[in-house]
């Protein structure tokens, strides 16, 4: 199990957009993908588990990989994160 920090730098934080951009990554990879923030653990691999965590623009989260390909899953999602999965808004 490995664990990478980040900052949300999406405006309007992780809205529908950049939550199903993560799922996405999380769903390429075998392991287990967890989102971690304020007192929330969600599945990565689920849109609305993202959606639900009310991720705001400022915020530190925690991605937690455990399983087959982690350090590759982390490593995607984490620069996912820090460009704002590609996004503008």
């Amino acid at each position: 199990m490995i664990r990478g920090n980040a900052v949300v730098v999406n405006a309007k934080g992780l809205h529908i957009k950049p939550a199903g951009a993560m799922s996405r990554i999380a769903l390429k990879y075998p392991c287990t993908v967890y989102l971690e923030v304020r007192e929330y653990q969600v599945n990565a691999k689920s849109v609305l588990g993202i959606l639900s965590a009310q991720v705001k623009c400022g915020e530190s989260i925690a991605l937690v990989c455990s399983g087959e390909q982690e350090q590759e899953a982390l490593a995607e999602l984490l620069a996912g994160v820090e460009n704002g999965f590609g996004m503008k808004e």
